[in-house]
């Protein structure tokens, strides 16, 4: 096992009970995508398979699952269920892996493969990995090291995330300078999406206000204590417009939904696999500290922060910027959320965001899944 003997379970299997594949020849077209350990068909690595499955070449499509199968993944995609011998088979014999989360301690790869790590967020508030050292355990920190030294390629969207790239995954290899791909719909969205989202939801002819706070170690300060009704009310009043809201729970805490949503108008869409969807529908995002807050804005939909914890949390994570610096109002309580939608047109926030942009070097091009594609086709093409 070499020098790290903190081997789990999993990084064991990994490591050698997938050793007699690693044997086996590797399939030039064959490609494996994973989202957030085996969640749905969703972020980067559902933008850039929507890409592949345009192209005319014939591509050998996995997609690493936990637990149950996805019925929305497309047909032509194979599902591999995570912890079998199949996914030890399909991981050593492909020639290219897409993640963006880090991969388990024991994950090898051999020769001639090619790992993209799209990571899944460009844009951050919250410090991380080797900028927030003093949060990390020394078990992340060894699946760290492993996983940089496997990466071939990353995804940028921006100054900032290239220079976050450098200095917090202390990462020196090539990055694409696109954007992300999940974001590619935030720039070329049409009105399709906002009528989806609300045929689902049973909600035409209503604005949609979305909610969708980070998770936090602790929930002294409840960020789901909004005055949702009032909220609705002064919106309304306002805008002259119907509106409803959806409330996009942290996963870590959507089994729990009840405790957290209390209002007949308020719509849990925690269960909804695609959050860049839920942005092209919105009218408008209340977020605290989480990365949908820069995405809404590469959509140039207006973002409102609401932050009743805000100083215990910057205490438990650290930020990248400081909130005078950021170009969203900040709420810290009921009453200053309502003041500011009586007082101000949400309309006009982003008029901010243009001089943000320079600032951080956005780089975002509404092409970001056709050029890792481009790269793609490179390697499988090589011999």
């Amino acid at each position: 096992l070499g020098e790290n003997s903190e081997y789990t379970a999993e990084d064991i299997w990994y490591k050698i009970i997938g050793f007699p594949f690693r044997l086996l020849p590797l399939k030039n077209n064959r490609i494996v995508l994973e989202n957030y350990f085996g969640k749905g068909y969703g972020d980067n690595s559902k933008y850039i398979a929507n890409e592949l499955l345009k192209n005319l070449k014939k591509y050998d499509l996995i997609w690493l699952v936990k637990g149950n199968y996805y019925e929305d993944i497309p047909k032509e995609i194979k599902q591999i269920k995570r912890g079998t011998l199949s996914e030890l088979y399909y991981i050593s014999t492909a020639k290219i892996w897409i993640d963006n989360s880090r991969k388990p301690l024991g994950t090898t790869k051999r020769k001639g493969q090619f790992y993209i790590q799209t990571w899944h967020g460009c844009l951050a508030l919250k410090k991380i990995e080797y900028d927030a050292i003093d949060k990390l355990s020394d078990d992340y920190k060894a699946v760290i090291k492993n996983d940089n030294k496997m990466i071939d390629l990353m995804l940028s969207n921006s100054n900032f995330c290239d220079e976050m790239y450098k200095r917090a995954f202390k990462y020196n290899g090539k990055i694409l300078k696109y954007g992300s791909p999940r974001n590619d719909i935030l720039i070329n969205r049409t009105s399709e999406f906002k009528e989806k989202i609300q045929k689902k939801y049973l909600i035409e002819d209503n604005n949609i206000l979305l909610y969708a706070p980070t998770f936090r170690n602790s929930y002294e300060y409840n960020p789901y204590d909004i005055d949702f009704d009032l909220l609705k009310e002064k919106l309304e009043e306002k805008t002259g417009t119907n509106w409803k809201i959806l409330i996009k729970l942290h996963p870590n805490i959507s089994n729990n939904s009840k405790k957290y949503i209390n209002s007949k108008d308020c719509i849990d869409a925690s269960s909804y696999p695609d959050i860049q969807e839920l942005i092209c529908a919105c009218d408008l995002l209340i977020t605290d500290y989480s990365s949908t807050m820069f995405e809404t804005m590469i959509a140039n939909k207006p973002v409102i922060i609401y932050a009743n914890d805000i100083d215990s949390y910057a205490d438990e994570r650290g930020f990248y910027f400081k909130f005078d610096e950021l170009p969203f109002p900040l709420t810290r309580n009921n009453k200053e959320l309502l003041n500011y939608i009586e007082n101000n047109n949400i309309k006009d926030i982003p008029n901010n965001y243009i001089e943000f942009n320079k600032k951080i070097g956005l780089k975002e091009t509404g092409q970001a899944s056709k050029k890792v594609v481009e790269e793609i086709l490179k390697e499988v093409e090589s011999k």
